[in-house]
């Protein structure tokens, strides 16, 4: 589970920002908390963060910041010496032009908080340290200043693994595969962290796979479609397996450049996917997906797998750009409480969204503590990351209408005028 991260000098955010999953005092809504057990100093956290903002405000960057840490940690070991890492600093202030990039986060895994953090720029890793928190005591694992490492367990053991860490690859990605004790922390990046881009974007291989599984996945999903009134009464998804040759070249490089790894044959697979209606007579009328469903519906199922898996199979943190793409609100509504809901979630996965849609907030479905906003600063041009708890008091005042009066900010500034 996540507890909290920060970011530093990474896009539009120059100063730190902050987004915490931890709970306030409040006892409304309990549905939106999860139980954490087996950690002491931490009993519950939320299950999901919303966040608002104009255009162009940041709100991507936030969340995608989590995407970057994420391919950093399970790939930096497959650079090459002298190979530059993803370095994108501020760059509307030549006070960050040469500052490194700072990410923290503290996160759950198994029954340990650990805390994680790393700074670096184009060149070189110039800083990470990794800890854990045992009887509300932070103890240190180890201490990285560039080429210089700190151990406090197992100190031979990391000191030789560290000797073929390179200068622009984080410890903990070259260690895990040597190091067991590691598995833990390197997992919940590699499985538990999950990124998805704009929901529109997301092909319908998840829900595909999810369904192929068993009979049981299917139905749920056949149910789902039903329920949300969609009139499909069947969806069938195989998988093909492509040639390299096959694929076109932006999509290759786009994949190559995403694992760091030449792509092989084989290793790219299309699900052809087809869905059936049932005509005024009764008969089945069976259909290429893609052709003939509509966009919300594709962007709809695709969607399906990603939450079934995360609410059934593993704890996940889905992290989703532009949520409500191409969803009526009350889709969007549907998903949210059936990720909500504890006889579903029993995972206790969590979800981080970005999205427009206000009917979210005139829902009065969520904590004032899980509804951030973006803003950028009218001196400096820096994303400002702050959650409606810090602006708002009251819990009975309308936060839709609060948000249109400009009463929490993040609204675009707009100035008609002629053109």
């Amino acid at each position: 589970m996540l507890i909290e991260y920060r970011v530093e000098n990474f896009r539009s955010i120059a100063e730190q920002t902050t987004l915490s999953m931890v709970t306030s005092k409040e006892r409304r809504k309990a549905y939106n908390l999860i139980k954490v057990k087996g950690v002491s100093d931490i009993t519950k956290l939320l299950k999901s963060s919303i966040l608002y903002g104009a255009n162009a405000s940041g709100k991507t960057n936030q969340i995608r910041a989590l995407d970057l840490i994420k391919f950093l940690v399970v790939h930096s070991k497959n650079l090459n010496k002298g190979d530059k890492l993803p370095y994108f600093p501020f760059v509307l202030s030549a006070e960050y032009e040469e500052k490194p990039t700072l990410f923290e986060i503290d996160f759950i895994s198994g029954r340990t908080e650990y805390k994680y953090s790393f700074s670096y720029d184009a060149n070189e890793i110039i800083s990470e340290e990794l800890s854990y928190i045992k009887r509300k005591e932070e103890k240190f694992i180890y201490i990285r200043n560039r080429d210089t490492l700190e151990t406090f367990v197992d100190e031979d053991e990391l000191q030789g693994l560290f000797k073929h860490t390179g200068d622009n690859v984080l410890f903990l990605s070259k260690a895990n595969n040597e190091y067991k004790p590691f598995g833990e922390v390197f997992e919940w990046f590699n499985i538990n962290l999950q990124y998805f881009g704009q929901i529109s974007d997301i092909g319908n291989g998840f829900t595909s796979k999810y369904m192929n599984k068993s009979p049981e996945n299917k139905e749920k999903v056949l149910n789902i479609l039903k329920y949300a009134d969609f009139d499909i009464s069947d969806v069938s998804g195989n998988e093909i397996k492509m040639d390299k040759s096959e694929i076109p070249d932006f999509i290759v490089n786009m994949i190559e450049k995403k694992t760091n790894r030449p792509l092989s044959d084989g290793e790219f697979v299309r699900t052809e996917l087809k869905s059936v209606h049932k005509r005024d007579d009764g008969k089945e009328i069976v259909t290429e997906f893609e052709e003939f469903e509509s966009a919300g519906t594709s962007v709809f199922f695709n969607m399906l797998g990603i939450i079934l898996d995360a609410l059934e199979n593993h704890q996940r943190i889905l992290v989703i750009d532009e949520f409500d793409t191409r969803l009526h609100p009350d889709l969007i509504m549907y998903l949210l409480k059936m990720f909500h809901d504890e006889n579903y979630n029993k995972v206790d996965s969590q979800l981080i969204v970005t999205t427009h849609n206000t009917r979210i907030l005139a829902s009065d479905f969520f904590r004032r503590e899980q509804i951030w906003f973006t803003e950028k600063s009218k001196d400096t041009k820096s994303t400002i990351l702050y959650s409606l708890f810090d602006y708002e008091d009251r819990v009975d005042r309308s936060i839709e209408k609060g948000y249109f009066s400009g009463r929490y900010g993040g609204l675009p500034d707009i100035l008609y005028g002629r053109i």
